[in-house]
């Protein structure tokens, strides 16, 4: 390594490069899929992102209705928990803290009291709140931006020209979530939006439906149980319109979720193809490399075959000589290899909400 500097640090720099890179990949993908803070049920979760409407030639969609949701409550026997959060219609609302006059430019998160059963935050002060109510519930974050502590519960906030008082404080996500559900630094109840008010026609209306199965394994039978109720709510209330209701597990909804707005809701969604583009991705930074360093290592080779030819005239067997250059190699590659590690670690934290979208079909 000290007499050949130049081919080391290019060795080095290669191989880091490709397992940072292949590593921030897997990384990735890991927080997309895996059961992470707060969304430790993912196994067992499935959603109602919309339903596409059919209507006199025109086609577009909506989220559910509130009486979608109490049928579906009251009727499948394979759902643990429901929660709903609303559609978002405008987002950067003002939010100026009662006590200290700080203003900070947000977007509340309306939801149901059912939301802290399905979502498993950490509460730091207080807890959340458990009625419709004027009642919020703010990170850690957000607390100390607006109060420089974190410890508010009981201070006031206006939103909306609504005063409402925080009821808890949760700890912040470490990581960007693909998951609209949990992402944001303020929650609210659902009811207090009068912009939504008259939207539910029976089938659709403005509810963003979160559900969990009693198992991971009884998670087919409640989204069989789902479109179910879907069907003979449509036969009551459709008319003349045509409804489709769209039903996805967390898998589906982290790699295909931007399908949906391409008009592709009709293809079925299979696991294997929703990870090629990330294996593509991560075969392209491991073998475009490999390929590379191998003509590197050709190239050094041909150069040290005095050095091969002196060994071989002191009695070295072929053996010998191709194990002490793939155990050269290995060290080049190990040292590459913790350089990367680490490099990709730096790149996460450094750029998470890049990677965590730079796959994305949007």
């Amino acid at each position: 390594m000290k007499q050949h500097k130049l081919f080391t640090g290019m060795y080095i720099a290669g191989t880091a490069i490709s397992v940072a890179m292949a590593m921030a990949v897997f990384i990735s993908l890991y927080v997309k899929l895996a059961p992470l803070y707060p969304e430790y049920n993912r196994n067992r979760m499935i959603d109602i992102p919309m339903i596409f409407v059919e209507s006199d030639g025109d086609r577009y969609f909506s989220m559910a209705s509130t009486q979608l949701r109490e049928k579906i409550k009251e009727e499948a026997k394979h759902l643990d928990e429901i929660c709903v959060h609303e559609a978002q219609y405008n987002t950067g609302t003002i939010i100026t803290a009662v006590k200290t006059g700080i203003e900070i430019e947000e977007t509340p998160q309306r939801t149901d009291n059912k939301f802290w059963k399905v979502f498993n935050f950490k509460f730091i002060h207080g807890g959340p709140f458990t009625q419709n109510a004027p009642l919020a519930v703010i990170t850690s974050s957000l607390a100390k931006k607006l109060f420089a502590t974190d410890n508010v519960c009981g201070e006031e906030i206006f939103i909306d020209t609504v005063c409402y008082k925080i009821a808890g404080v949760v700890e912040d996500q470490k990581t960007y979530m693909t998951s609209q559900h949990t992402d944001g630094n303020i929650w609210i109840p659902m009811n207090y939006n009068p912009q939504v008010k008259g939207l539910d026609n029976g089938i659709t209306g403005n509810e963003y439906i979160v559900m969990l199965a009693k198992s991971p394994e009884a998670k087919d039978s409640l989204k069989a149980e789902v479109k179910n109720i879907f069907e003979r709510v449509v036969q009551q209330n459709s008319g003349n319109n045509k409804f489709k209701i769209i039903i996805m597990e967390h898998w589906e909804h982290a790699l295909y979720m931007y399908n949906i707005y391409l008009n592709e809701e009709n293809k079925e969604n299979n696991f294997l193809a929703g990870i090629q583009k990330y294996l593509y991705a991560i075969l392209a930074f491991l073998f475009i490399p490999a390929i590379n360093l191998s003509g590197m290592i050709s190239t050094r080779m041909s150069s040290r075959m005095d050095e091969v030819g002196v060994r071989k005239a002191y009695g070295a067997t072929n053996r010998q000589i191709v194990s002490q250059v793939l155990w050269e190699n290995l060290l080049l590659t190990l040292v590459g290899a913790i350089i990367g590690l680490a490099l990709s670690y730096v790149t996460i934290c450094s750029g998470h909400r890049w990677l965590m979208t730079i796959l994305d079909t949007r």
